[in-house]
């Protein structure tokens, strides 16, 4: 079985729609684990890649959904149970420990993978290529899988493709060229990001707003070690966000943002 991980940033829907037109082989399905906390244009996107596929025979697409957002704003997990799991910055310093990616995007994509080959709990998985959308610029990002029978492939990697190479690949068949996939409060952005979705004054900056005051004190020490979604431990809305290119190396890994 061949299944794309779907993220709904550039490589991962350029991979997508290769595999879909045979540019590149074809994969059986793609899974799009929907955390219910991405850009409204990252929505936009899926309804447009869902409508194509249906006219043009593309690979079938499964939307599996859980709601980091709610989740988060509860202050708990999944499962609901008490746990910041977004990697949030600390006044005692560094990030609280990140479980979002594997529990919202790497787990679910599992799950479906077991659906699709009809598993039954604790039966073992059947071998598996997971699709992974990484450019050759961003080759540090690739890893080896620790699920059994799960093997990671690189399809855009293989074919020494950049991220520009899948932009012009869009504008070459005159598709929509989709914004970076992440879930809008996430603490890994960029000043840049955190600028524009600032300077839009939409639904996602006000999103990143609630979070941000909502885990204030849900950290283990509470209000003595105060959480925040930006490094300078400022409230979001009081960040004089930086014009300079960022420099702050850490990013979501997993599948966001592909």
């Amino acid at each position: 079985m061949k299944v794309i991980s779907l993220g709904l940033g550039v490589q991962s829907t350029a991979m997508y729609l290769m595999s879909s037109l045979g540019h590149i082989e074809r994969a059986d399905y793609a899974i799009f684990a929907d955390p219910g906390a991405e850009h409204p244009k990252t929505y936009e996107m899926l309804e447009w890649l869902v409508a194509w596929r249906f006219f043009n025979k593309g690979i079938p697409i499964y939307v599996e959904k859980k709601n980091l957002l709610r989740d988060t704003m509860r202050g708990t997990n999944s499962l609901g149970k008490k746990f910041v799991t977004i990697p949030a910055f600390s006044e005692s310093g560094g990030m609280v420990q990140r479980q979002c990616t594997g529990e919202y995007k790497i787990w679910t994509v599992k799950d479906k993978v077991r659906e699709l080959q009809g598993l039954k709990p604790r039966q073992r998985m059947k071998p598996c290529e997971m699709w992974l959308g990484i450019t050759m610029d961003e080759a540090s990002r690739m890893k080896e899988s620790r699920m059994y029978n799960i093997e990671y492939k690189y399809p855009l990697i293989e074919l020494r493709l950049r991220r520009s190479d899948c932009i012009n690949f869009f504008k070459k068949n005159d598709f929509p060229i989709p914004i970076k996939s992440s879930c809008v409060f996430c603490p890994y952005h960029s000043d840049s990001f955190w600028k524009e979705i600032k300077k839009e004054n939409g639904t996602a900056w006000k999103i990143a707003v609630n979070v941000d005051r909502k885990i204030r004190d849900a950290s283990k020490r509470g209000s003595a070690d105060k959480l925040f979604l930006h490094r300078t431990h400022l409230p979001l809305e009081d960040v004089q966000f930086a014009d300079q290119i960022d420099l702050f190396e850490e990013e979501c890994e997993g599948y966001c943002g592909l």
